[in-house]
């Protein structure tokens, strides 16, 4: 070889050039692949980030995933009613604001959730999100409806003298008057002793009511405590339906835009829950690859 041929930089016939390595680099930390690589969603990852996909797959998908969802949102759903009831059990009008706290609680249930599942998201997840805020919103209204009941079931019955006001009053004196008319001639002293025992009965039982009626009256919840009254068949219905309907139906108590704008906000809340806990990656995880072979062309040297 002379001279000339090498200032030249002329590549004699007999010498070839050397082949380049096939390399990528790691799509997350860049780190350069020569071995084998995995893929995530069509793009190269080391083996290192491939095990933070795969522990975040791991703990966000399957049966186990979709039980600790259920159990943190159902958690989450019960603190959020714990604190709305206490606030609705001090100062019954927060009611007003119940809408408003739903946002609130869908937005602590989408976060449970999501630390259950390390934020994957998914359908399932957004239907036990809406499921738990609205829940724990039916649980808070139900709370004012239960102590209305305790009070009327636990009312006492007023002395006479607390009840002689108005019509019913007038009837009680009257029947008083009757009651205490002369017995019969001849009539049995244990006949006399049983009707006068039976007209006090029904005396205190018509006094009871009426003071039953007057709480009854005198609560927001009234109306909604009448329908936990009776057979355990009919107090399981009515509670079911309360269940369903008091988020919705609790605040026109305080007047119709009350109640518009409190439905208004609950579904806002519910919303909330279920774009925080929607599926924004779907991690596909594939590999391991040769690199130079599977899917992805390497930057650097050619296939193999």
């Amino acid at each position: 070889m002379t001279y000339a041929t090498r200032v030249r930089g002329d590549v004699p016939q007999d010498e070839k050039p050397a082949k380049i390595p096939p390399a990528l680099s790691c799509s997350d930390c860049k780190a350069v692949l020569r071995t084998t690589y995995f893929v995530m969603n069509e793009r190269p990852v080391c083996p290192k980030c491939r095990g933070e996909y795969k522990a975040k797959v791991d703990r966000g998908t399957g049966n186990a995933a979709m039980m600790r969802a259920i159990g943190y949102g159902a958690g989450a759903s019960l603190a959020g009613a714990a604190l709305f009831s206490a606030f609705l059990l001090v100062a019954p009008g927060v009611r007003l604001l119940g809408g408003l706290v739903g946002i609130g609680i869908g937005m602590l249930v989408a976060r449970a959730i999501g630390k259950a599942t390390a934020s994957y998201g998914g359908r399932r997840y957004q239907i036990v999100a809406v499921t738990c805020t609205y829940m724990a919103i039916s649980l808070a209204a139900m709370a004012p409806v239960i102590r209305t009941v305790y009070k009327i079931n636990h009312v006492k019955v007023p002395p006479k003298s607390e009840s002689r006001a108005g019509p019913a009053g007038e009837q009680a004196e009257l029947r008083e008057e009757l009651n205490s008319v002369t017995p019969a001639e001849n009539e049995d002293p244990a006949v006399t002793a049983q009707r006068e025992k039976e007209a006090a009965r029904a005396d205190s039982i018509q006094r009871l009511e009426a003071a039953r009626a007057a709480v009854r009256n005198g609560s927001p919840d009234g109306s909604f405590a009448s329908r936990l009254n009776g057979s355990v068949g009919s107090v399981l219905v009515g509670a079911i339906g309360l269940f369903i309907v008091l988020p919705i139906i609790s605040s026109f108590g305080y007047g119709l835009y009350a109640g518009v704008l409190t439905i208004f906000a609950l579904i806002y809340g519910m919303k909330k829950a279920w774009e925080m806990t929607e599926l924004v990656t779907d991690y596909q995880l594939s590999g391991p690859f040769r690199v130079g072979t599977g899917p992805i062309d390497p930057t650097v040297g050619d296939r193999l």
